[in-house]
Parts: structure tokens; sequence; C-alpha cells
């Protein structure tokens, strides 16, 4: 690792970076991703991989997959789930810069914790070889710039630079989607969320309970059948219902969201076709059911004399043939 740092100073003059070494840094910015693609894979521990690009101190590196130096220099910048920043980034011509909250305090304004907030980078990263007037603080947003989550892409710019006498001495401007490079965050920290309904098929009129569990996830939020916010795991009887409806859950986390769905249904089979035995006469369905001379038919309790069964509405009276008059036994 290098001890000296770069410096920029405000007006037309570059100090310690003179046109010979802007001019390599052009030519290594073409030749390092001349034959290379650059969809770098996070490691399994650093979810955030790629190259950030400076015109004063040229590539960082963002995991060690990048240079596949994970086996003698294992480093990288992890995002978890909450936003949180971690880890350390690297340049050949300056070395480590920290994302940990350890390193960061002091910070020169606001809050100091690196963190990835409503999809924007939010607070500081830090150069450890900073020394002399330069302080190494690298801002992660301002008033007219800023990094942010597009995808799983990070986009736009970073600003490095200590105020000094009156002259901004530092790194610059850090783009994190340069033309060959670029900075992304993998998968690894996803949400998952799985939802289902039980029952899921109901009668006009009753209800259902929804299941549902995620993984990852700082958020959930109901929507479509149903609405408002959620618990990460849990269930809620929902309903009565008078037609299908799907009910939509949506969990997130500062990362990336998911979303899924269950569907409760109406049974809009009728009493005839239902495969119960609504009138408890031990008929089922039609044909089977004398009270039924369709399968349309929506009510088996509707009598039928003749059938042998004395039902509800029939009596001797009306129905001798299937309601028997009472017989006495001779003595």
């Amino acid at each position: 690792m290098k001890n000296s740092h770069p410096i920029i100073k405000s007006g037309h003059n570059i100090v310690l970076v003179v046109a010979v070494l802007l001019f390599m840094a052009v030519l290594i910015y073409g030749a390092f991703f001349a034959n290379t693609i650059n969809e770098a894979s996070a490691g399994s521990v650093h979810n955030v991989s790629g190259y950030a690009w400076s015109d004063n101190i040229g590539w960082i590196s963002f995991n060690c997959t990048d240079t596949s130096s994970c086996t003698t220099s294992d480093y990288g910048v992890n995002i978890a789930t909450d936003g949180d920043m971690s880890g350390y980034a690297w340049s050949d011509n300056i070395g480590w810069i920290s994302f940990n909250e350890s390193d960061l305090s002091g910070c020169p304004s606001g809050s100091c914790e690196a963190k990835l907030s409503s999809g924007s980078l939010e607070g500081w990263a830090r150069v450890l070889s900073n020394g002399d007037d330069w302080d190494g603080w690298i801002s992660l947003s301002g008033a007219s710039y800023g990094v942010t989550k597009n995808g799983n892409n990070l986009e736009g710019y970073a600003w490095d630079a200590s105020d000094i006498s009156g002259e901004s001495i530092g790194i610059g401007w850090i783009q994190f989607n340069p033309a060959f490079g670029g900075v992304v965050i993998s998968s690894v920290n996803a949400p998952t969320v799985s939802i289902s309904a039980n029952p899921t098929t109901v009668f006009s009129g009753n209800d259902s309970t929804l299941t549902w569990t995620s993984t990852n996830a700082t958020s959930c939020t109901a929507s479509v059948g149903w609405s408002g916010s959620k618990a990460l795991s849990g269930n809620e009887v929902v309903g009565p219902h008078s037609s299908d409806t799907v009910y939509w859950l949506t969990c997130s986390n500062e990362l990336s969201s998911t979303q899924d769905s269950a569907t409760v249904f109406i049974d809009t089979s009728t009493q005839c076709s239902d495969n119960i035995d609504n009138d408890g006469d031990g008929q089922i369905d039609y044909p089977n059911d004398t009270s039924c001379s369709n399968l349309s038919g929506d009510d088996e309790s509707i009598p039928v004399c003749g059938n042998t069964v004395c039902e509800t509405g029939e009596n001797p009276g009306n129905c001798p043939v299937d309601c028997n008059a009472l017989q006495f036994d001779e003595f």
C-alpha cells in the first residue's frame, strides 16, 4: 500500500498529477478492460463488487473477486439488508478505503455511517492512508452529486477533497458507473416471501386465512385484496368473500423487494353438484338425490313425493307413500 496520496487543487493546476500520468491512466483504463467482461461476481461474504474510477488514482476495486486475489487478500464491501455498509475497497495507488463504521467517527458533517437508504448512498467512506493536510474523507452524497442504486447497479459520483487554505486537496470525483467498469450489488441478501390461503375455495360469505413467511426482509406491505403494513411472517383471517379475490404481499429490504400472491376463489358449485349431503337424507347430488333434477339445482331439501324418503315438508297427509301412517302393534 502506498502512503502517498493524490492532491487536487482548485484552479487549473493539478499538483502531483502531471500530464504524463493522466495519459498513462487513460491507457490503463482502456487496457485493463479491453478483453475483460466487467460483471464481476461478489464473494459469499461481501455482496458488492466491480470497479469505480477516479481520473487521479485510477481503478478502485470493491471485491477481491475482481482481482482473483481472495486467497491472499480477502476483502470486499458489503451492504446489509438494513442498508448498513461495511468492509474495504482497494486502490493500487492509495490503498484501503474503509466503509466500516469504526473507521468513520469524526467525519466532517452529518451522519458518518456509510449506508444505503431509500436507494441512495449516504454518509462517508475514508482512505486509511490519509495524512498531512489530506484527511481522506470521501463523501457519498451532496447537494449536487451522489451515488444511487439502479437495479443492481450503483451509479453516480462520490467526492473527496479537503478544503485547505481555500484549495481543494484530495482524490476528487469517484465515478461508480464508468464506461468500462461499474459497481454492482449481488442478490446474496435479496428478500423472499411466500403466501398461501386456506381454504383456497370458499362459499360466498365465508372467510379464509392467509399465512405468509419471508426471509431477509425488513418490511412487508399488503396490496390489492388487502392493505397496510404486515409482520415479516404471520397469518390473518380475510373475508367475507363475495367474489374471487387476489391478495398481494410485497416484502423489501434496502437492497431489493419481491412479492407473492394468494387467491381465494368463490365456490360456484350448487347443492346438487357439491358432493355434500346438504339435507341429510342420505342422498348426495344429482342424480342420486331425488330432490335434484339437474346439476344446477341449488336445493337438495326440496321434497319429492314418491322417493320413499319422508323428507322435511312431507307428512302422511301430503305424501302418504313416503310418510306411512303410524302402525300399531296388535296385542
